[in-house]
């Protein structure tokens, strides 16, 4: 277990540590996962204002989210019907009786000092070392390929994780854009 290494994401890491001279066979074969994470600010929940999310909101959330899968084979193959797919999920997830997805925003109280912000929360990417990524570290893998492996074998993005975070009105958009570097 490391205490911290400055990456800006968890395949980034793999690449990182292999730079300093580990034997890739032998990191291979005890990865478990790497957690990459980053606290943005959480909305505060006196004052965060709702409203119902707009279709120009959405296909912007759309977007940002979908292109960090685009290098996954699902959405080289069919990205319209991957989208769909997405915006179901959405809705399922994140939609009310309606179907319709609200958003916050921060407003500003006694309670958050006028920030609209109160307390932070953790955006997550959690690559597992699964065959596939073991693989392609004994192949010397560039980044972008350990990238989209993990992709593939269902890791999250910080980004993602952090859109999912202001679909349930933990945070805002600006907030998860501040903090996840590419």
């Amino acid at each position: 277990v490391f205490a911290t290494l400055h990456t800006n994401s968890a395949p980034e890491s793999i690449i990182r540590l292999l730079d300093m001279g580990m034997d890739p066979f032998n990191f291979s074969d005890a990865l478990l996962g790497i957690l990459a994470q980053r606290l943005a600010k959480r909305l505060c929940k006196d004052c965060k204002k709702s409203h119902v999310a707009t279709q120009d909101e959405i296909k912007s959330l759309l977007s940002e989210y979908a292109t960090e899968l685009m290098p996954t084979e699902t959405w080289k193959k069919d990205p319209n019907t991957a989208y769909k797919n997405l915006y179901a999920e959405w809705v399922r997830l994140f939609g009310d009786d309606k179907g319709q997805i609200t958003l916050y925003e921060k407003v500003g109280c006694e309670k958050c000092s006028g920030t609209g912000y109160r307390g932070r929360v953790g955006l997550h990417e959690l690559l597992i070392g699964t065959d596939p990524v073991k693989r392609a570290i004994q192949e010397h893998a560039r980044v972008a390929e350990l990238f989209s492996i993990a992709l593939e074998e269902g890791m999250r993005t910080l980004k993602q994780d952090g859109i999912e975070k202001v679909l349930n009105g933990t945070t805002d958009i600006h907030q998860v854009r501040a903090v996840c570097i590419k």
